[in-house]
């Protein structure tokens, strides 16, 4: 079910809310627990068992740690793995059975093809629940779990398929405490009206250009259409993830519960260190501190701190999706981030155009156009044409339409903190409270009348 079709905004959100709210406070988790399988049984079906095997996987691991403190590494290591074997399975299984079938062959062995269906947020899912039998594992807490509480917090529908990745003591302490109110109300709805605005109006008018160019030879693109490729898919992206993410906060904000904020502006980014402190921050963080040190971090050397950061970002691209390029993109990170971390970049005030100029000339042209090529020797000929001057043969003018110049120029300005500048110099006054309010009213209507609020048109990181 996705957030802009019309029975999740017009029948399942307000049917969820009202029962919610009118809810005693002892059944409200019971029911949000209900309504989210119905949110991913609606798109996936059958499949809300392997969600509800991963969710007894933690939830099983969790007590059986909790009940055997000289066991715990065993039950939170066997909790792990099958929670990742799920994942390994279901979205790996395809891409290695195609990889090695030509190499095995040459040795007579034959592997059966897989046809595995990629459930929605598989990878989101397994994450949380990875965590919660980490943390556990790590604190070893006795306090008292339920399956209610922990199949909620792996299953709440507003950050279910493609997050934030939320973590499990920043969000059980919130169905204990939890407050729904008028003003968090409004808030989330605001949250949610600006993301879906970023998604219809900006992401989803760009997308046709964007796929345009994807289309053509990349030997004919030339140098203009090569950036334009970039920047283009750059804005596509951001908007469509920041936009789901907004969504996700503003609708669980409605219910009263905080997740934690994806985005902060990474175009405003001055290395690609920090760029992943600004770009889908619950996954960097999450790697940070499940994979990265445990690994060792920056703790054992500075070799060795080199080799984490590989492996982290390969093992990123690979959980992206199953296919070279992605693992490209974790490549193309790990790459920039070893030589700044050799080179000690460090932007003074001075030197920060010097780094807004590296971001937009060799770091977001290549993080970008490695997660959207369709291959990864598009990839590097798209790569050629920008940075080897060529002429080309498609009129630019002709790519656009006036919502997609629109778009583009919206994406330009808003893709930079101008909102945060403006209510923090204006938010406090009534005027602009008011001013916003019937902006935000524009901004629905608006996105609920264009040609490109595509109904059944998924997230980008939906695939992910």
């Amino acid at each position: 079910m996705v957030f802009s079709s019309p029975i999740f905004l017009f029948v399942f959100l307000p049917f969820v809310w009202f029962v919610h709210a009118v809810l005693p406070e002892r059944f409200r988790k019971v029911f949000l627990l209900f309504a989210s399988l119905v949110f991913y049984m609606y798109g996936e079906g059958f499949f809300v068992v392997l969600m509800l095997t991963t969710i007894t996987i933690a939830y099983c691991s969790i007590k059986l740690i909790q009940a055997h403190e000289k066991y715990k590494t065993f039950f939170a290591s066997l909790g792990t793995v099958s929670a990742v074997l799920i994942l390994l399975i279901f979205k790996y299984a395809n891409f290695f059975t195609a990889e090695l079938s030509p190499v095995l062959a040459r040795f007579g062995v034959t592997l059966l093809p897989t046809k595995f269906h990629l459930p929605l947020g598989v990878s989101f899912f397994t994450f949380q629940a990875v965590s919660c039998i980490i943390d556990f594992y790590r604190k070893h807490e006795e306090r008292k779990v339920s399956f209610i509480d922990t199949a909620l917090y792996i299953s709440f529908f507003p950050q279910l398929v493609a997050g934030p990745i939320v973590r499990y003591d920043n969000f059980i302490p919130q169905l204990k405490y939890r407050s729904v109110h008028y003003a968090a109300f409004l808030y989330g709805l605001k949250r949610f009206i600006y993301g879906l605005a970023k998604k219809v109006l900006i992401s989803n008018a760009v997308a046709p250009v964007v796929d345009k160019i994807f289309s053509m030879e990349s030997s004919s693109m030339g140098t203009s259409v090569a950036w334009l490729s970039a920047l283009l898919f750059g804005i596509q992206l951001y908007f469509d993830f920041s936009g789901y993410s907004d969504m996700a906060i503003g609708l669980a904000r409605m219910f009263g519960v905080r997740i934690p904020e994806n985005f902060l502006y990474p175009f405003v980014a001055t290395s690609m260190g920090n760029m992943w402190h600004r770009w889908h921050i619950s996954l960097s963080t999450w790697f940070r501190d499940y994979l990265y040190i445990p690994l060792g971090g920056n703790r054992k050397g500075e070799f060795r701190t080199i080799v984490n950061i590989w492996i982290v970002f390969l093992v990123c691209g690979l959980w992206h999706g199953a296919v070279w390029h992605f693992v490209l993109f974790g490549a193309i990170s790990a790459f920039f981030l070893t030589i700044e971390r050799i080179f000690k970049k460090n932007c003074s005030y001075r030197s920060k155009v010097l780094a807004h100029l590296y971001m937009m000339v060799l770091v977001f042209p290549a993080f970008f156009l490695s997660v959207r090529a369709n291959s990864v020797p598009q990839f590097f000929e798209i790569l050629r044409e920008m940075y080897v001057p060529a002429s080309s043969s498609v009129e630019i003018l002709r790519l656009f339409d006036m919502k997609s110049v629109f778009a583009l120029a919206a994406g330009l300005v808003f893709g930079f903190p101008v909102y945060g500048l403006v209510t923090a110099k204006f938010g406090s006054s009534k005027v602009f409270k008011c001013l916003e309010a019937v902006f935000l009213i524009v901004l629905f209507a608006a996105a609920l009348s264009s040609n490109t609020m595509v109904f059944s048109d998924p997230f980008i990181y939906f695939r992910f």
